[in-house]
């Protein structure tokens, strides 16, 4: 499970009812491990570890190929969903596309992706932040022309005051985010668990009270 030091986590509790009723159907124990967003995922690609959770949905498998993983992962029912807004100091136009970033420094966080199209570009001066919070101070402080910030973490940005004097377009490179699994029998078969759990947790309305808070969109189940 990805965690952070600082900033919106992903709500436990959800966690811990899918899983007791995955282990109540299936008979397997699960060890729940914490680590940055990357590490988990090399652990995952490496085969050291057998779920990661929560995981960007990845509709093109150059995200994961061009990363030099050799297998595309299978995910359960989504139960996240969130995108990237590109923020500029409030005295610049707003910007809704990548290619409008073309020749523009830019800067994002480490470990929460970045749009596709922004990674592929090689027209734009990229650098990387440790800490989102560092992202509005870079633009209000003209040490970049913009950044990108994943939707999750705008709410927390926003309370801190962090995001005053700047503004941002429209949702891109929307995604949406599960428990992933290994593609192989066992990966299918937790697959479906996981995904009729989730199924059950809609439709007796604790789906929706368990995320009330979380730190990304919640699909309108």
């Amino acid at each position: 499970m990805t965690e952070d030091k600082e900033g919106p986590q992903p709500l436990f509790n959800f966690y811990q009812e899918v899983i007791k009723d995955v282990s109540t159907k299936t008979g397997h124990t699960f060890e729940l491990q914490f680590a940055p967003a990357q590490r988990c995922q090399n652990l995952f690609f490496k085969k050291e570890i057998d779920i990661l959770w929560p995981f960007i949905i990845a509709e093109k498998k150059e995200r994961i190929t061009d990363q030099g993983y050799s297998f595309l992962p299978i995910y359960s029912m989504p139960i996240i969903m969130g995108g990237y807004h590109i923020f500029t100091r409030s005295d610049q136009p707003i910007i809704n596309e990548v290619k409008d970033l073309d020749g523009k420094s830019v800067v994002s966080a480490r470990g929460y992706g970045v749009p596709f199209e922004y990674e592929k570009s090689d027209t734009i001066t990229k650098s990387i932040t440790n800490d989102n919070a560092l992202i509005p101070k870079m633009i209000t402080g003209k040490r970049v022309d913009a950044g990108i910030i994943q939707t999750g973490w705008i709410p927390t940005l926003r309370e801190q005051g962090l995001l005053e004097g700047l503004h941002h377009g429209e949702v891109i490179d929307f995604w949406g985010g599960s428990f992933v699994f290994h593609p192989d029998q066992e990966g299918v078969g937790l697959m479906n668990s996981f995904s009729n759990t989730i199924l059950r947790l809609v439709t007796q309305g604790k789906y929706r009270d368990m995320m009330t808070g979380a730190p990304y969109y919640i699909p309108n189940y």
